[in-house]
């Protein structure tokens, strides 16, 4: 895993956007994932921005969902589809076709998680784009996953559970969520790993100098066969 740092946000921004446009014109029915949040969401805009100056065309390309609470669907504010929807799909217009989500509302979560499996199997994933939790997660996949599974249910450590908070317009109790698994992750030919902002300088410093294990799952990205990179702003790049 290669660490880029940048000076600011917007030129961190500027060359992922720029990775995103390679990888589609060379491939125009890649395979995206995009982290919902706070993370990610100024890349999302500037996607927008391109998108709407006729840039890249985004007609063939398919979305895979990286995670979502158990509980909590699309019409709750602070679930990952609400995000994932208000902040990208709708402004990019992208057709219900060409999105594949996990439904915390499912009643057969068996159903969704073997379909999700399967299109990682048959397609791949070609890009993704991943936040860092502040104990090192990514997407759900807690300290003390197992790095083999595919797409599964996970319960929520208590610092997620703390954070996650945040997210939602009113008081929730969740304990469960659904995530793709690690095997598929490191298995994307292009891995983004990205943090900005000051608060997430203490762990940016853990990821950067422990070696991979799964007590930090944002290590295991060093162990990736692929492309991988942590890109980081300067604040996000403080304790280095």
């Amino acid at each position: 895993m290669e660490l880029k740092k940048f000076d600011s946000q917007d030129e961190l921004v500027e060359q992922i956007v720029k990775i995103v446009s390679d990888i589609i014109s060379k491939k125009p029915d890649a395979v995206l994932c995009f982290a919902c949040g706070e993370t990610p969401r100024p890349v999302m805009d500037k996607l927008f921005e391109v998108r709407k100056n006729g840039e890249i065309d985004f007609s063939r390309v398919r979305l895979l969902g990286l995670d979502e609470w158990i509980g909590v669907g699309r019409g709750t504010v602070g679930s990952c589809s609400q995000m994932l929807y208000d902040d990208f799909f709708s402004p990019m217009k992208f057709r219900t076709d060409q999105i594949n989500i996990f439904d915390g509302l499912s009643k057969n979560l068996d159903v969704d998680i073997k379909n999700i499996n399967q299109i990682v199997e048959e397609l791949g994933i070609d890009f993704v784009l991943l936040g860092i939790g502040m104990n090192g997660h990514i997407g759900l996949n807690e300290p003390g996953f197992n790095p083999d599974e595919k797409a599964h249910v996970v319960e929520l450590s208590d610092m997620t559970k703390k954070v996650m908070a945040k997210y939602f317009d009113q008081e929730i109790n969740l304990q469960q969520g659904i995530t793709l698994g690690f095997s598929q992750l490191l298995s994307a030919q292009k891995i983004i790993l990205m943090a900005t902002g000051e608060r997430k300088a203490k762990i940016v410093k853990e990821i950067v100098n422990s070696e991979p294990n799964n007590s930090l799952p944002a290590s295991m990205f060093k162990q990736s066969e692929h492309e991988s990179f942590f890109f980081i702003d300067e604040a996000a790049g403080a304790k280095l």
